[in-house]
């Protein structure tokens, strides 16, 4: 069994723990107060749990997250109780209820997993956009400077389009998609800049203080060609001649990357940025490979 699924077991077996446990103390505290069911526990237990199903925070949470999964789970939960509630067997019926309460805290945990997984995809989005910002205003100030404003605004009609495409996504509440969009534009504006200053020592020799200013540069370099190889072989990579071809490529990037995060880790910057750009150098090749030509 996998480390992820004995996880989510442990999850799911402690989640209906803890709500059994919750119900039958609800049921010690209450059974005195309603002296008329104290003679029917199972009455009692059933309006608890019914109320767990249909009335409590954990209830409202699935139904307002709209994940088709948990709902799903919150639907079998509802399900399980019904029959429980049709059943003449005592113990029977307090293993149905127990399951009833388990599904719904599944449910509710997926509900929660995946509201986080929203949020952080929403996150992720207005980062790189913010970072796409940042990139164009250094690329119009790289065109004033070379006299090619035409550059500049060619780029701005290509990420226009792709922030058009990812707006109407956003409204179709698609964000993973519209953040390939971005993605995307992200990637364009970031080569061209990189062309540009392709060949001047100033991006070398003043614009970097220290080596481990260097370094980070060409791990921000490794990260967009990774990005790019994804935007870019996202189609092609479902060819499996291509793919192994690629592979051969990023699994060799790949481990110069973890050489060269472990020279720098030890604050060896000058062999981490020959290293790290050996890394990017095999995933321009990856990207060739599949038959797109990139500078680099």
């Amino acid at each position: 069994m996998s480390r992820n699924k004995l996880t989510f077991e442990k999850l799911r077996c402690s989640a209906g723990a803890f709500a059994i446990v919750v119900v039958s103390l609800s049921v010690m505290c209450v059974v005195p107060v309603f002296a008329d069911e104290a003679e029917d526990p199972m009455a009692t237990r059933d309006r608890l749990v019914r109320t767990l199903l249909f009335e409590s925070s954990a209830a409202r949470k699935v139904e307002m997250s709209g994940n088709e999964a948990a709902m799903a789970k919150h639907a079998e939960a509802i399900k399980v109780f019904e029959a429980a509630s049709k059943n003449e067997f005592a113990d029977l019926r307090e293993e149905q209820y127990n399951r009833a309460v388990a599904l719904l805290y599944e449910a509710a945990s997926l509900a929660t997993s995946a509201a986080d997984s929203d949020d952080k995809i929403q996150r992720d989005l207005v980062n790189r956009q913010q970072s796409l910002d940042a990139l164009l205003s250094a690329h119009e100030r790289i065109m004033d400077e070379k006299n090619s404003p035409a550059v500049h605004n060619a780029l701005l009609e290509e990420v226009a389009a792709e922030r058009l495409a990812a707006d109407a996504l956003l409204r179709e509440g698609r964000t993973a998609e519209a953040k390939t969009h971005i993605d995307r534009a992200y990637v364009t504006t970031k080569l061209s800049v990189e062309r540009a200053r392709k060949g001047e020592t100033l991006l070398r020799e003043l614009n970097f203080e220290t080596p481990e200013d260097e370094y980070k540069y060409e791990l921000d370099r490794n990260d967009t060609h990774r990005m790019l190889l994804k935007v870019l072989l996202d189609d092609k990579m479902k060819n499996e001649r291509i793919r192994d071809r690629v592979d051969v490529h990023v699994t060799e990037s790949d481990e110069l990357r973890e050489q060269a995060e472990g020279y720098a880790g030890n604050k060896e910057y000058e062999t981490a940025i020959d290293t790290m750009e050996e890394s990017t150098r095999e995933l321009v090749r990856a990207i060739r490979s599949a038959g797109v030509y990139i500078p680099g």
